[in-house]
């Protein structure tokens, strides 16, 4: 069965400078019903800060609580190909079947070298890759030919996550080929949803896990209209308000402030955030929570 569906990418939780695997309960529970899956230690879970051991922890302690017809999908961001492939393959002994890749970052990357790279990724690890196309943080920008000259050279990418704004590349991965693409970015979400994604791999759906799912299964049963009511509701004046650009800080904060997370800490370079942007982010959330008992959700 393709990947598919909202498979929200979620933070690292720490405490006292240690994985908080307690807070990782807790947030599967608040959220587990409502997805599809995860992503974990993707870029909002902090994985450049992770140390090579915790990122093999922590996909094995997650994985062990995965239930049937749930995926999880691991981060191999990186710039370590052994180190990435060896991450990859102790997921797959875990019985994880997907990794999201993004483009090697800090390096000035060509189609032909993310290709060896990615050639070189799946086969060392034997996983189906989800692209993703992050032109912002790995300074690598695709062509919509691009990625389906890529797809086409390295069979193993099954999906595209689209972080890119241009929504037209995911209306041209959808006519021209039978990738999966996944809607990237929350700021842009209900836009993917018009677009054609086949699901989101994004942060919303872990802060109001039944209003998404609730959003998206409205737009696939063909009611835009009670989807977007839903979403305007509820989603958009957090997603307003809790980025772009701090969004691992801010929802640390959020999940702190709701008993989630045990703490807000993040690992440097991330610093948490202060007092005024917690005030603005608890009043995108409050709004989305009356939003909530508008709808009757």
């Amino acid at each position: 069965m393709a990947l598919q569906g909202n498979i929200p990418v979620i933070p690292t939780p720490f405490l006292n400078g240690e994985v908080d695997y307690a807070a990782f309960d807790r947030l599967l529970a608040y959220t587990l019903d409502s997805v599809d899956g995860y992503v974990a230690c993707g870029s909002t879970g902090e994985a450049p800060a992770l140390t090579a051991q915790e990122r093999i922890e922590i996909v094995r302690y997650l994985s062990e609580r995965m239930p049937a017809g749930k995926e999880l999908v691991v981060g191999l961001g990186h710039t370590n190909l052994k180190e990435a492939i060896e991450l990859g393959k102790a997921a797959a002994d875990c019985g994880v079947r997907a990794a999201l890749a993004p483009s090697p970052y800090y390096f000035p990357n060509s189609l032909k070298m993310v290709a060896e790279y990615m050639t070189a990724l799946a086969e060392g690890t034997g996983l189906e890759l989800v692209f993703y196309d992050n032109p912002v943080t790995t300074k690598t920008l695709f062509s919509t030919g691009d990625l389906l000259q890529l797809a086409e050279d390295v069979p193993f990418i099954t999906a595209i996550k689209m972080t890119d704004h241009n929504l037209g590349k995911v209306r041209e991965l959808k006519a021209h080929s039978d990738l999966t693409v996944f809607g990237g970015d929350d700021i842009i979400c209900f836009r993917s949803f018009e677009a054609g994604v086949d699901g989101s791999m994004i942060i919303a759906p872990i802060i109001f896990p039944e209003a998404f799912r609730d959003s998206w299964k409205a737009y696939r049963s063909g009611d835009r209209t009670e989807s977007y009511r839903i979403f305007s509701r509820t989603l958009l004046p957090f997603i307003h308000m809790f980025g772009p650009g701090d969004e691992i800080p801010t929802t640390k904060a959020l999940f702190h402030k709701l008993g989630l997370f045990s703490s807000a800490e993040t690992r440097l370079p991330l610093l948490p955030a202060d007092a005024k942007r917690i005030g603005e982010l608890m009043l995108g959330y409050e709004a989305g929570k009356s939003g909530l008992l508008s709808l009757g959700v």
